[in-house]
């Protein structure tokens, strides 16, 4: 009789191992990014193999390997959907004269001063009220996009100011998913979350509203667009377009039912609907043609190269790439995931720290990394806060801490991964170059140096006690 075949037991990897492939990591996407200027996907899928392959040398099965990735990419497809579903928007938008007319009003009303501050500040405003920082991007970012290049500010100044601006807002909404997962993980309440996040992301707000308001002004005049060339453009864009004020109508609808909380799903597929209708009403486009362009994207031919590539753009073909950039991703972060590499430095990492501000520094540290390896804010959130559980609970802090450095150390970050979903849709949407905005992000960078701060010197770092089983004993106040 044959004996049964024993499955293999994988090794457990090392921290030097991991340590070692983590730089092998970085190495290839600085070489793929920097020197050999090739696409991101392809650095990324490199990272993959890699790591597939050592997990085979680990004693991992290929189907076990797989199983993990499959498991990743199931809880991403939602955001695929979304990343279609903008594409459809840009497209229909654009065609419609939505877009369009609202660079149109936008360049008769905002100053070159005040733009940065005030991209800031209408899409933190509008993404807090919606919850949600990627319809605000693809919407009214779009359009400060094409108001910043008419009014010749340097877009990837805009795009900071513009995505720092939709993920403060979207992770300090409680219609947000982001937020309410951060909460949810460590057991908070997300209006107690809000209240913590006051010093910390309210902080980051203020300072980095003070820095887009004083760089508008320092902001050289000869470097912005001549009342001339701004006239030129808006004159260009009225003769290509049937403007008139039903053409809000569409992104109003999104605004209005998004802050409804009905889910965005649904409300963006009418608004393209409705954008798809009025291209046909009010701008004369067939039926035949507009399939096309929400397909494939709008092609803009006035003859002013200005306004030909601001509108040239949008259509679900266009992120075609971008969404064969998160499946690497997808793949990458479930091989990662699945032999350990995370997992076995945050051991060594948790037995050494020994002061709050030392673990709150780890904690953003770890959360910014997972995102930049996995290109999820949500296995950051998830992965980090079941990792950091035990810890804050023996430093004696509330849980809300846990759930704030979470959110501070992961949200902003999904707009600033090149590879992440909120980065793909932000370099597709604006036309910027990976990395070319994240310097201008003031409001991440302002918010995540003052929660390691107040951590340090123990400001706003409510306390709680905790039994020996490291149980809830008593809450500590709010602030």
């Amino acid at each position: 009789m044959k004996e049964k075949k024993t499955k293999k037991v994988p090794r457990k990897i090392s921290l030097v191992e991991s340590i070692l492939l983590l730089i092998v990591f970085v190495v290839i996407m600085i070489w793929t990014a920097l020197i050999a200027k090739a696409p991101t996907a392809m650095g990324v899928l490199y990272c993959a193999v890699i790591c597939g392959v050592y997990g085979v040398y680990l004693g991992h099965g290929w189907d076990d390997l797989f199983s993990n990735v499959y498991k990743v990419a199931q809880t991403a497809m939602p955001a695929l959907y979304f990343l279609m579903l903008t594409g459809f928007v840009s497209a229909a938008w654009i065609a419609s004269g939505t877009i369009p007319y609202m660079i149109y009003l936008g360049l008769g009303i905002i100053k070159p001063a005040i733009f940065l501050f005030s991209a800031f500040l209408m899409t933190a405003v509008a993404a807090m009220v919606t919850g949600t920082s990627w319809g605000i991007l693809t919407s009214l970012g779009l359009a400060l996009g094409g108001i910043a290049t008419g009014l010749g500010i340097p877009l990837p100044m805009a795009a900071g100011a513009i995505v720092s601006g939709c993920f403060l807002g979207d992770k300090w909404s409680p219609l947000s998913d982001t937020p309410n997962l951060a909460a949810a993980s460590t057991g908070q309440n997300i209006i107690k979350l809000f209240t913590n996040m006051i010093p910390t992301a309210g902080g980051g707000a203020l300072i980095a509203g003070i820095i887009y308001l004083v760089m508008g002004f320092m902001l050289p005049q000869s470097g912005g667009a001549s009342i001339g060339e701004i006239t030129t453009l808006r004159d260009g864009l009225a003769a290509s377009f049937d403007f008139n004020i039903l053409l809000l109508i569409p992104i109003i609808f999104v605004f209005v039912f998004a802050a409804m909380k009905y889910p965005a799903l649904p409300v963006l597929f009418i608004g393209v609907i409705l954008g798809m209708g009025e291209a046909v009403i009010f701008q004369g486009v067939g039926f035949k043609e507009i399939t096309g362009i929400v397909w494939n994207g709008y092609k803009s031919a006035t003859g002013n190269l200005v306004i030909d590539s601001l509108l040239s753009r949008g259509g679900c073909m266009s992120l075609a790439g971008l969404v064969m950039l998160l499946f690497a991703a997808f793949t990458f972060a479930g091989l990662l995931e699945k032999i350990g590499v995370l997992d076995t430095i945050m051991e060594k990492l948790l037995n050494r720290v020994k002061s709050q501000g030392a673990l709150v520094l780890c904690n953003v540290l770890t959360s910014m990394a997972t995102v930049l390896l996995s290109s999820s804010v949500y296995v950051s959130i998830i992965l980090n806060g079941r990792m950091y559980d035990k810890a804050y609970r023996k430093m004696g802090l509330d849980m809300v801490c846990l759930s704030r450095t979470l959110s501070e150390g992961a949200a902003h970050y999904g707009g600033l991964v090149p590879w992440s979903g909120g980065g793909v849709l932000v370099i597709s949407t604006l036309g910027v170059l990976p990395w070319s905005y994240v310097p201008y992000a003031f409001a991440a960078w302002a918010a995540t140096l003052l929660t390691v701060l107040f951590a340090y010197f123990n400001i706003f770092m409510p306390k709680a006690d905790y039994d020996e089983n490291l149980e809830l004993v008593e809450e500590g106040v709010a602030l």
